[in-house]
Parts: C-alpha cells; structure tokens; sequence
C-alpha cells in the first residue's frame, strides 16, 4: 500500500474519497479529468463516498461514464450519497474500505489494512489548511483516512479540532501522523 498524490494505492487498485461533485459545478470538469488521469494509470478505481454533494448531482453520471470506460469503477456510499445505490463498503483480501460515517459491514470490520474517507483531514500550518493522510495503528489494525479528492471541500484541521467519522469517535488518535500530499511527515 502506497500514496499517491490525493490516493492511496494497493496492487492495481487506486482508491480516493470525497469527490463531492456538484459542490461548485464549474469544478466538476477539473475533477473528472483528474479521476480519468488516476482511472488510465490503475486497473479499478474505488470512490469510498461521497461521489455527490449533498443535495446536488453536478456531473454525476459524465463521471461515472468516462471513468467506467477506462477502468473498474466500485462506488461505496458516502453520507451524501442519497437516492444512490452504492456498496456500503468492501472488502479486498486485507484491505476494507468504507466512508467512514457509519459502521461498514462486520467482513471489512475484521480487515488488517481500513482505508476510509468523510473527515476531511487537514493540517493547519503558518495561517493555511494543508489537506493531509492520517495513519494511526489500533490493536492489529491499520487505518489510512484519506484527504478529500475536492481540494475545494472544507477541511478539518486535526492539530486543532476533532475530526468527524467513526474512526475519531471510537480511537485515540493523539500519536497518529499526518502525511501531507508532498510526502511531509508531522504528528498531531
């Protein structure tokens, strides 16, 4: 398992979170483009929620076509996935990925590697959020919580607040790092 850029890679799978299509709608384009790049490099594209903005579809089903057309696209339901019939989560092997919002099935529970999405993680910095990785270790488990792929989404800066989702209710997170997207290292 690797980074890379917004994703996180294992095998020939590439796996983002919190697309949010439709949040601003000129966007749209811009980040379909950026998954067509991802979907020609990689065998499966995994989106763990939050395909849509709430409320809002933006160029939902252009996505879904073009990256489709290039690559295995698995949907898991996000929050703000309303009215769309995504898988509630999935599991490969050692890997189970899921939004992270609510609890996913007991299969991806059991998983070594958890790869999830919703909070939002970010870094605050010298007066700017940095969209970052958080990776944290709990008993034998190993918990990747991914930047959202939006980079215009809000962010929640985890040297200060604490983020949303199951994984910050349930854990300490307190000597988890952070991984910025240029490789930068930090504990929060």
């Amino acid at each position: 398992m690797r980074l890379f850029r917004d994703a996180i890679v294992f095998g020939k799978k590439v796996v983002i979170a919190d697309v949010h299509l439709g949040l601003l709608r000129f966007y749209d384009r811009y980040l379909i483009e950026k998954a067509v790049e991802l979907a020609e490099k990689f065998q499966t594209l995994i989106v763990a929620g939050d395909l849509k903005h709430l409320g809002k579809t933006g160029l939902l089903n252009e996505f879904i076509e073009r990256v489709a057309g290039i690559c295995e696209l698995i949907l898991i339901k996000g929050n703000h996935d309303t009215k769309l019939n995504f898988e509630k989560s999935i599991r490969f092997g050692k890997y189970g990925i899921f939004h992270g919002h609510a609890n996913p099935t007991d299969d991806v529970l059991d998983a070594k590697y958890w790869i999830v999405g919703h909070s939002h993680p970010s870094i605050y910095l010298n007066g700017v959020k940095e969209r970052c990785f958080v990776l944290g270790e709990v008993n034998d488990k190993r918990i990747v919580v991914l930047p959202a792929f939006n980079d215009l989404c809000a962010s929640t800066a985890i040297n200060l607040e604490k983020p949303v989702g199951i994984v910050f209710r349930r854990y300490n997170c307190g000597d988890w790092k952070a991984i910025l997207l240029d490789g930068t290292v930090l504990r929060f």
